[in-house]
Order: structure tokens, then sequence, then C-alpha cells
């Protein structure tokens, strides 16, 4: 049996569309279009203080319970439904409701949403994505992970030597290479990697 992980922010949903929009208006930034940050924290257009203040104006605003789509949920739930998926958000924990109204609202079929990854949040100590899936997984089953965070992927790798983890390529992160960590260029190389549900 294979059990499915997933990130939600950047790979599921499209976090960075929405968050520049935002912030561009927030901060009054002219941004060209279809504007692409080559910096995970978006450090190249924002000061610390900023990145701070952004971030805080955008977790409370409608823009960041309404994310779009950046696999279509009938293909992602042909090819996943015959498994289980958890999804695993490194959002602040008072969000996690808005976040998995937000996934059900877009139509992914799931079992449970987690917070899970390195940042911490209120100075509780975070539980790494790893961890989350240690909780979840069943002994034999085999485990699906993709990520766009580097970080993650060689947690969830070091951990589960066995595991299928998948880098979703993003510009921040097109310098990093491992050797037994796939890169995902776009979602149909993840979906395809799969046999189709029945």
């Amino acid at each position: 049996m294979l059990r499915c992980f997933f990130d939600v922010d950047g790979v599921v949903l499209d976090f960075e569309s929405a968050y520049l929009r935002v912030i561009s208006a927030y901060f009054q930034l002219d941004l060209p279009e279809n504007f692409q940050t080559t910096s995970w924290d978006f450090s190249e257009l924002l000061t610390e203080q900023q990145q701070l203040e952004g971030w805080e104006y955008f977790v409370n605003s409608n823009a960041f319970r309404e994310l779009e789509s950046l696999v279509p949920a009938p293909r992602f739930n042909q090819v996943f439904g015959a498994y289980p998926v958890h999804f695993v958000t490194n959002i602040p924990p008072a969000h996690m409701d808005a976040r998995r109204e937000n996934l059900d609202r877009v139509g992914y079929r799931f079992e449970s949403v987690h917070p899970g990854g390195f940042l911490s949040f209120n100075e509780q100590p975070p539980r790494t994505k790893s961890q989350v899936i240690a909780d979840l997984v069943q002994d034999g089953e085999q485990i699906l992970f993709v990520d766009d965070h580097p970080r993650n992927c060689v947690d969830v790798k070091e951990n589960f030597p066995e595991a299928w983890v998948w880098l979703m390529s993003r510009p921040f992160n097109q310098d990093f290479d491992h050797p037994t960590i796939q890169r995902a260029k776009h979602w149909e190389q993840v979906l395809q990697s799969l046999p189709t549900a029945p």
C-alpha cells in the first residue's frame, strides 16, 4: 500500500501568485507581470521587517484562504484516489482550519492536514515533516512525498530512505541536486509515475 504526503503552499496550492499580488499592493511594489521570486523568503523584494509585516498581513487576508490549485483536483483525485492522502504544511497552526477549507473547496480528496516543517510559530518547537509522517505511516507501507523545499525533502529521505521523494521545481530551488530525490518540473511527472486508480 502507498501512503501519500504532500506539501500544500507552493505544491498543490498557488501560494506565490496570491502572496505576490497581496504584498505588491500592500507595499506598493511595481512588479513586472508574471514575476517569479528567486528566494524562498522573498528577500530580493522585501526587507526582513517587511517580510514579517507582509506575512502577518497576508495570513489574515481573504487571499490566504482562497489559493488556486496548481494541479487540477479531478486529475489529482484520479491518480491518488486509491491511496491515503495527507497534507503537511508549514503554516501557523491557528490557520490550519482555513487551509483545510481551502483544500476542500478546490476539490482535493484527502484524509488529513497537519502542520509540519522547520519554521517555528509562536515559539513552539516545530515538528519536522518526517516526524509527522512517522505518526501516520503504517508498517509495510510505501511513502510518496512531494515538497518544494529541499530541506524538507532531505529530512524525509534521510528518515525514510525507501520513500519516493519528489522536489517540485521552483526558481528558488534550482541549485539543489540530490542523487535519490527526484525533481519534478511539472505535476504530470509525478502523476505519471504512479498507476491510475481504477
